[in-house]
């Protein structure tokens, strides 16, 4: 049996009365022998029917794996045996299938349309945007939420024992010094506007202030809060501020306002959710790339953390009386 002098499928050119192809030529690989077998393709009652010159078989379509539908190249379909089907006239064969119902899904239609891919990249990056702006912090604040105290509390413990490890050493400073600055701090804290939320059962903010040193080319004059509570002032800090108590006061309100808003958990709990949804969005290529958006989100939200931490600083010195404007004396000296 020979149909080299036919066209691929019984299709139509130009002109001519169109009809539905009955009949498809291709080549079968049957798995056992390198060579091509070229056959004849038809489908009856449910059953594919592969006619060839040495064999003439029939299998159930729903039997056979249809691959999805490539714009360009061969069209290929494999046997329940192992064997292959290939078809080198892909406007042929899908004219031939989709005569039959074997039509591409809805989705390899759209991934094929170049209007679809722009519609989908576009409500992909809002899907981003929206996630980054909106939902990510959102999402924090509800978790956050939802938190028990001992797991942000057990957090800061292991960031600290890191950083003690690691970037920090013992203070320092002689212990009548650092009782001195906890006693100022407790005094300006009794007027400060916690919530009542954030009080503990002595009736005063949960904080725990605690001194740290350096080495040379270490933090140097720095304050930061951990989750649970804890906030870290330098010995640097100390000798950079010693003359302007205001100052410090005013400095250590603004880490406050990290530990009373749960910046660090927020931000943790936010670069999480970055990082899943980078990963799902942009597959498995890379740890780099995929962490990439999550960085670089934090940033932003360190932006908008530093200013809530800043307007609680400011608050902290107006409850005790003091110029809000201290706080500037820091940027100064450390400029």
């Amino acid at each position: 049996m020979c149909w080299a002098s036919t066209s691929a499928c019984e299709r139509h050119r130009p002109g001519t009365v169109t009809h539905t192809p009955s009949h498809c030529d291709a080549q079968l690989f049957d798995g056992r022998s390198a060579a091509a077998q070229p056959v004849r393709l038809s489908i009856t009652d449910g059953r594919l029917r592969v006619e060839g010159e040495c064999s003439t078989f029939d299998v159930t379509v729903t039997s056979v794996r249809w691959p999805e539908r490539q714009r360009h190249g061969r069209r290929l379909a494999y046997l329940p045996d192992g064997a292959m089907l290939s078809c080198d006239d892909g406007p042929a064969w899908d004219a031939w299938t989709a005569a039959h119902g074997l039509q591409a899904s809805l989705l390899v239609q759209g991934m094929q349309s170049w209007r679809w891919v722009l519609a989908a990249l576009l409500c992909t990056v809002a899907v981003l945007l929206g996630s980054y702006h909106w939902g990510a912090p959102w999402a924090a604040r509800k978790v956050v939420a939802l938190m028990p105290p001992s797991v942000e509390a057990q957090i800061g413990e292991t960031v600290l024992m890191e950083l003690d490890e690691r970037w920090l050493q013992p203070s320092k400073l002689p212990l009548l010094e650092q009782h001195a600055w906890r006693e100022r701090f407790a005094t300006a804290m009794r007027r400060a506007p916690a919530p009542p939320r954030e009080l503990n059962r002595r009736g005063l903010p949960r904080w725990n202030l605690q001194f740290r040193s350096t080495p040379k080319d270490g933090l140097g004059a720095n304050a930061f809060a951990l989750p649970g509570g804890d906030i870290i002032v330098t010995d640097d800090m100390i000798a950079l501020l010693a003359d302007r108590p205001d100052a410090l006061i005013g400095v250590l309100g603004h880490e406050w306002g990290h530990v009373q808003r749960h910046h660090g958990m927020r931000s943790l709990v936010q670069a999480s959710l970055l990082a899943m949804l980078s990963s799902a969005v942009v597959g498995d290529i890379s740890q780099v790339i995929t962490a990439a958006p999550a960085v670089l989100g934090q940033l932003a939200y360190a932006r908008d953390f530093e200013r809530e931490a800043d307007d609680d600083g400011a608050a902290l010195l107006r409850a005790n009386g003091m110029d809000p404007a201290a706080l500037a004396v820091l940027f100064e000296r450390l400029q």
